[in-house]
């Protein structure tokens, strides 16, 4: 059934701020990957240096990597405010 009265500006304007814009699988790809990196990130730092393994310090050093290379991807894609208001952001990008 369709309604032949014409959608209100105002039903347009929200009916466009609701709209989902579609992702390319890099980009899924890249906050997919942020996100599990960064959680890596934080549980890796939560540990004593001291007593790090050396596999331990390698997968802290991959998964700060990922992270920087999943923000350079979303950042060309502009769309870096997918990860920005993420609370992992700021122990992940400390290197």
């Amino acid at each position: 059934m369709t309604s032949s009265t014409p959608m209100s500006a105002a039903d347009v304007a929200a009916h466009e701020k609701a709209s989902h814009v579609r992702l390319s699988p890099e980009v899924q790809r890249a906050v997919t990957r942020f996100e599990v990196a960064a959680l890596r990130v934080e549980e890796l730092t939560a540990l004593d240096a001291r007593e790090m393994s050396g596999a331990q310090f390698d997968s802290l050093t991959l998964a700060q990597d990922a992270v920087a290379e999943s923000r350079r991807v979303l950042e060309l894609a502009g769309l870096l405010h997918l990860v920005d208001g993420s609370v992992l952001v700021s122990k992940a990008v400390a290197r």
